[in-house]
């Protein structure tokens, strides 16, 4: 039975050729041949006979035509392989091709290997990833923005502080990956339902050991999928943690906000097919389609656990489309995130714009404690802060239109109406010019106390300065540094 290809959109050549029908067969042949090579160390088949087969097999490529052919006819790829091969082989040879092996026998090996193969290509693209954001790291030490929590404006941070967070989830990503990788030093060659009664303990353990594999003691017919839910489940979650940035770097794109992102954009690139001002984060946005799908497969392949007795094929099917299909879009995902990292818009102008317009809000917390600590009641000191916040964002809000006309003026008259001067929660506490909010419980006798104490308190210059520090983005980011040396070593 061919195998369904992925579609070339989101193909890669190397897991291509890895998973192709001519790369199976090839290592199929290879299983046989391993077997063959101990038949001869056990005196079972002399080693001219041995390099006859070899070289028979060897001169004569597979004819991959003919073996569809076959398979078409008979229903049953690896007896369809087997007839192709012994074509070649002298006619008082051809007893010793699969000699007591069972299907499995040839294509466990085999399938292992294409698993440990793909996952080379899936390290290489990881690592040049890793290279990239570790740059990112060091490039953007010292580019401030805002971090956030539930969407919502919180602390400070760099935006290369952020890049080490990304860098270190990737990490944990790709440690599962080498946990799951560590299974697949395990394969089997141990008969038609894993007992040894046409192949012997010694014979599988010498001919997996030319095959750079130890014996999985325990096997049925076929290797438990125990062995591969973690590898699916690993490579799933590659995917879920690019998703996570890809989605970061969306929600920085977006238009209406200070745009703090731009994917890279080539100059022949068109962003809408009818709005020419878009530039749509359409590789960003394409990671989560396809964290989607790995996630499917991912599903499936832990599905494949569950085997009837020593075995059916319910599990063959799943595993023909599942794996090569799952290493494609890991590998079309790095790709992706590679591409957008690499050519990434940063807007440090944006970044710092929306400090300014945060309006102190981002030393909240430092805010609250400095009044406590200058003995103001603990829950004062936080209800002066919230509601100087609150204050700080109590813009006048326009009167409701009653017309399309009303709202051309505005926009396109009068320009000037939404610039104002932008007041710090530092400025309306050290003033103590806290007003009423309507959203707020506080009444105007209480906040009139609030000013109050907060004028007798900063009159004392040495107060005032100490406030003051707390608003400096540097005193927020004094202690990034530990992540630097801890992560990056500098």
């Amino acid at each position: 039975m061919e195998v369904k290809k992925m579609i070339k959109r989101y193909s890669s050549e190397e897991i291509t050729k890895i998973w192709s029908d001519l790369g199976k067969l090839e290592r199929w042949q290879d299983s046989e041949l391993a077997r063959l090579f101990v038949m001869v160390s056990q005196g079972e088949l002399k080693k001219e006979e041995y390099d006859i087969i070899l070289h028979s097999l060897e001169s004569n490529p597979i004819d991959i035509e003919w073996w569809l052919k076959k398979d078409g006819e008979i229903h049953h790829d690896l007896n369809a392989f087997l007839k192709e091969r012994l074509r070649y082989i002298p006619q008082e040879l051809k007893r010793y091709l699969h000699e007591g092996m069972t299907s499995y026998d040839t294509e466990e090996p085999a399938f292992v290997a294409m698993l440990k193969e793909s996952i080379c290509v899936v390290e290489n693209n990881f690592n040049e990833l890793q290279k990239i954001i570790e740059g990112m790291a060091v490039k953007y030490r010292w580019t401030m923005m805002v971090g956030r929590t539930h969407g919502q404006e919180a602390a400070l941070q760099s935006f290369g502080k952020r890049c080490l967070c990304w860098l270190q989830d990737l990490s944990v990503s790709f440690k599962n990956l080498q946990n799951a990788k560590g299974f697949l030093d395990y394969s089997k060659m141990s008969g038609i339902i894993g007992g040894y009664g046409s192949l012997s303990p010694e014979t599988e353990k010498e001919a997996l050991k030319i095959l750079g594999f130890i014996p999985y003691i325990g096997a049925t017919q076929i290797l438990p999928r125990e062995l591969f839910a973690p590898l699916g489940q690993a490579l799933s979650q590659i995917v879920s943690t690019l998703d996570k940035i890809a989605l970061t770097i969306r929600l920085g794109s977006r238009s209406g906000t200070n745009r703090i992102y731009r994917e890279p954009f080539t100059k022949k690139q068109t962003g809408s097919s009818r709005l020419p001002h878009k530039r749509n984060p359409w590789r960003a946005e394409g990671v989560k389609g396809k964290d989607r799908m790995t996630k499917a497969y991912s599903r499936a392949i832990i599905d494949n656990i569950s085997t009837w007795e020593e075995r059916t094929i319910e599990q063959s099917g799943v595993e023909r489309i599942a794996w090569p299909d799952l290493f494609h879009l890991v590998v079309r995902v790095l790709g992706d995130m590679k591409k957008i990292l690499s050519g990434l818009g940063v807007s440090s102008n944006n970044m710092l714009r929306e400090i300014v317009n945060l309006r102190g809000c981002y030393a909240s917390g430092y805010a609250s404690s400095f009044l406590k600590s200058q003995k103001v009641p603990v829950e004062d000191a936080y209800k002066i802060v919230q509601l100087a916040a609150f204050n700080a964002f109590q813009d006048k809000e326009i009167a409701i239109q009653e017309s399309f006309e009303l709202g051309d003026n505005i926009v396109c008259g009068n320009k000037k109406l939404f610039c104002r001067k932008v007041i710090s929660i530092q400025e309306i506490v050290s003033q103590g010019i806290l007003r009423v909010s309507e959203e707020l419980k506080a009444d105007k006798e209480k906040i009139q106390k609030w000013n109050f104490l907060l004028k007798e308190l900063f009159e004392d210059q040495d107060i005032l300065n100490s406030w003051n520090e707390i608003f400096k983005p540097s005193f927020s980011l004094k202690n990034e540094d530990y992540l630097y040396r801890e992560i990056l070593g500098v």
